[in-house]
């Protein structure tokens, strides 16, 4: 793999995020975003806060309050974002090719949550999410094929996760949040077991 991260470190702020930004809260977002680019990106200080900034814009453009999203304007944001994690972690995938794949996965997430929240059992088939998730990945981490695919899996779990959540459907939201934050560390382990 090109650059290395401590993935339960990575996992934890992942899932720390998601709870304080449903939670909006928006001060711990922030800082729990400038953590993750510090240690998924090797970003130093300045950049990772800069970078926080980036991409919390391009989520507003995407869900803004009044529901008129900006797909152009969120790209374009997750464009900046990547060009600064490309250049902290040496990433070879272009900015334009990471931002693309970014929003696809945020797409893909949305139109599939609601489907599950609407859906009599809240099932819905996963796998979309999955592909989705990746291709991205392939994007982000020189890993074998496999690992890309079980980290997918695992991602795409926790995402299952937080939507029962969101979706007011979870029978228990602290064991919910409790496996977000398991899957997440089982998708980031993956691919760093079997980095090339």
């Amino acid at each position: 793999m090109g650059y290395s991260f401590n993935p339960d470190r990575v996992a934890y702020y992942e899932k720390a995020g998601w709870e304080a930004y449903y939670a909006k809260n928006w001060l711990r977002v922030l800082g729990l975003m400038v953590r993750l680019n510090r240690e998924e990106f090797h970003m130093d200080l300045p950049m990772a806060f800069f970078a926080a900034l980036v991409v919390a814009a391009a989520s507003a453009a995407y869900a803004p309050p009044n529901g008129r999203n900006n797909l152009r304007s969120a790209e374009l944001g997750l464009r900046r974002y990547y060009s600064l994690a490309r250049r902290s972690a040496g990433l070879s995938a272009t900015a334009e090719e990471l931002a693309s794949l970014e929003l696809n996965y945020w797409q893909v997430h949305r139109r599939l949550a609601l489907e599950r929240q609407q859906a009599p059992a809240h099932n819905t088939d996963l796998a979309p999410l999955v592909d989705s998730l990746e291709r991205l990945h392939a994007a982000l981490f020189a890993a074998p094929q496999p690992a890309l695919h079980r980290s997918a899996e695992a991602r795409a779990q926790a995402a299952a996760a937080v939507d029962r959540i969101t979706g007011g459907y979870s029978q228990s939201v602290s064991e919910d949040w409790l496996q977000v934050e398991t899957c997440l560390r089982e998708a980031y382990r993956a691919l760093l077991a079997e980095s090339v």
